[in-house]
């Protein structure tokens, strides 16, 4: 998937002035505060996604109230204009050719994939930031399984509210509880059905990266605790738990209780590994994802980091360029000097103050000095 053009209205500090891409490396570059992360972020909300940084809405919005981000890609189904909105009274909104669509509908059209120095969360941070990360995957590979994860959401959202007024005291009607609790399973089992399908692609690309990283990396494991996806699994510990649910006023089985361990010789990752090393496990496990994606929808799907050559040495920066995959478009920002790695490039951005130059042209796509 190609991303030819953006443009944004009231996002964060960038311009009206719109942004132009090509296929290959294009280095986005900047010093600090100058809204380099904001483009990238753009471009995500603009593929369907959610800010890679936690962003809530209102915050990216310049006064609060309201933004649109448009642009023009192309894929195998030929160029399409897309455009997301969001508004304080209305909420978040995409189109499609001038026409509503929904954000699935979106992610198909435009497949990404971003890192961001947040993402090393998947290493050291909590168990919903891991979640979220298999989320993403799951809607890369099959976009229509958002229809069981919003589901599910629904679900445990309505029965929480329940169980909370069921601890103050209150009284439920006959079979309010049993009725969201097989809701509860039936959604739940297919969440899980689904993550242990894209888990299953995901690492047989991730393995392939990280024997080819070399050294400990090799030895790297993820393992995912959630149970098993069939349903009496989950309604059997639905009813193990119910007294004690009760008592605590929410859900305590379920996809939203899961895991992924990341080991390395039967250790937690996050104890024993360097901030180099789980840095560059966390680029190895985007661009799994990305060629797990990639094997899903038949095209290449973009891909963007943010400060991509934060916290890596010179040599892993370098081996990072060699695993990007080959003329698909990938955005990078950093806080170097373009020159600094302008010879793996094909273009480069530079964003001062929110307003983004024309792009630079290095050489064409597919020239000796390409990224390979």
């Amino acid at each position: 998937m190609q991303l030819f053009e953006f443009s944004s209205h009231s996002f964060r500090n960038l311009s009206l002035n719109p942004v132009s891409f090509g296929a290959g490396v294009t280095l986005i570059t900047g010093g600090n505060a100058q809204g380099k992360t904001n483009v990238l972020e753009a471009v995500a909300l603009l593929c369907g996604q959610r800010s890679f940084r936690g962003a809530i809405s209102g915050d990216m919005a310049r006064g609060g109230e309201r933004f649109a981000i448009e642009g023009v890609i192309e894929g195998r189904r030929g160029s399409e204009r897309i455009a997301v909105t969001w508004s304080r009274e209305e909420g978040r909104a995409f189109s499609r050719a001038g026409k509503p669509a929904g954000f699935r509908e979106i992610s198909q059209l435009a497949p990404a994939v971003f890192l961001a120095p947040e993402h090393r969360e998947l290493v050291t941070g909590s168990p919903s930031a891991r979640r979220r990360f298999l989320d993403r995957l799951v809607l890369g590979l099959k976009p229509a399984a958002g229809d069981d994860l919003v589901r599910y959401a629904a679900a445990l959202r309505e029965r929480n509210a329940l169980l909370a007024r069921l601890k103050s005291g209150a009284a439920a009607r006959a079979g309010e509880l049993e009725a969201w609790t097989e809701e509860l399973v039936v959604a739940g089992s297919a969440v899980r059905r689904h993550r242990i399908a894209a888990l299953a692609s995901w690492e047989r690309d991730f393995r392939d990266q990280a024997r080819g990283a070399g050294g400990d990396f090799a030895d790297i494991e993820v393992v995912y605790t959630g149970g098993g996806d069939a349903a009496e699994e989950m309604r059997k510990a639905c009813e193990r738990l119910a007294s004690l649910e009760r008592r605590r006023g929410y859900t305590l089985a379920g996809p939203h209780r899961d895991d992924l361990v990341w080991k390395r010789r039967g250790r937690e990752l996050a104890t024993e590994a360097s901030s180099g090393e789980i840095a560059r496990t966390v680029a190895l496990a985007k661009l799994a994802e990305w060629k797990s994606v990639a094997r899903a929808v038949e095209e290449q799907p973009l891909f963007g980091a943010d400060d991509f050559d934060a916290g890596l040495s010179d040599a892993s920066v370098e081996e990072f360029f060699e695993m990007l995959p080959r003329e698909a478009a990938v955005l990078l920002t950093t806080a170097a000097p373009a020159a600094r790695w302008s010879r793996r490039a094909v273009a480069v951005l530079e964003v001062r103050c929110g307003s983004v130059a024309a792009p630079r042209a290095l050489r064409a796509v597919g020239s000796g000095q390409a990224v390979r």
